[in-house]
């Protein structure tokens, strides 16, 4: 009876890690530092909320005054750092899959101090990551000379089309994955460039969440799924 039990605790447990596994979704992280201005100190204990669509994601600062916020849903934010009496919030706060992106903040935690609203915002040129992936913004894709998506893939070493296949790095067909806004999709979409708010693709280090993924994997964000005309 006992072995029974066992046994049955055991399956509900890994059909637990299956259903888990199976609807994870893709996300971008947020990292950055709480400092007091006049003191030049961390702050820490404060709380950061991401709040989006009624939906809320609390993190806290650690003793140097640092947070990370990880595995956050594509969307637009409004974060807010609070700590005591003193808060800040930043607005229309946009974040794109598999993004890392660094906030720092400048909060006056001082009694006799009002709040300091400075922002430090920084995009790093090379993905710390992988230094290899390719991440094209709609300012860049706006100017290149294709009209579809299936162009993008075409610019990238390693990557060879034949009979509207793409083969990346020796992978057989189908080895390439696609993800829009989140998403995994089948076969290989080719949408408009005008529809683009972000490409990004990888073909050399894949992260562990597209486990399914044996050559290559193409993140794609709509303009409209941020809610831009």
């Amino acid at each position: 009876m006992k072995t029974q039990n066992k046994i049955r605790a055991a399956g509900l447990l890994l059909l637990a890690l299956v259903f888990q596994f199976s609807f994870a979704s893709t996300g971008g992280s947020i990292m950055g530092q709480v400092t007091d201005p006049e003191t030049k100190e961390p702050v820490s204990d404060a709380t950061v909320v991401l709040e989006s669509q009624g939906g809320q994601k609390i993190f806290y600062t650690n003793e140097h005054g640092y947070y990370y916020a990880s595995n956050i849903p594509a969307g637009v934010y409004n974060i807010t750092v609070t700590y005591m009496s003193s808060h800040l919030m930043v607005e229309n706060y946009k974040l794109s899959n598999d993004e890392n992106k660094t906030l720092d903040f400048q909060l006056g935690v001082s009694i006799n101090m009002k709040d300091v609203i400075i922002t430090f915002e920084t995009n790093p040129i090379i993905d710390p990551i992988d230094p290899q992936i390719d991440i094209l913004k709609r300012e860049d894709i706006r100017r290149m000379p294709i009209i579809g998506t299936g162009g993008l893939a075409e610019l990238k070493s390693g990557v060879v089309k034949s009979n509207g296949e793409y083969y990346v790095r020796g992978a057989r067909a189908g080895g390439l994955a696609y993800y829009i806004d989140g998403c995994r999709v089948m076969g290989n979409p080719d949408i408009p460039l005008c529809g683009l708010d972000t490409y990004r693709m990888y073909n050399g280090f894949i992260p562990p969440k597209y486990g399914d993924a044996t050559g290559g994997v193409v993140v794609m964000e709509t303009r409209n799924f941020f809610g831009e005309q």
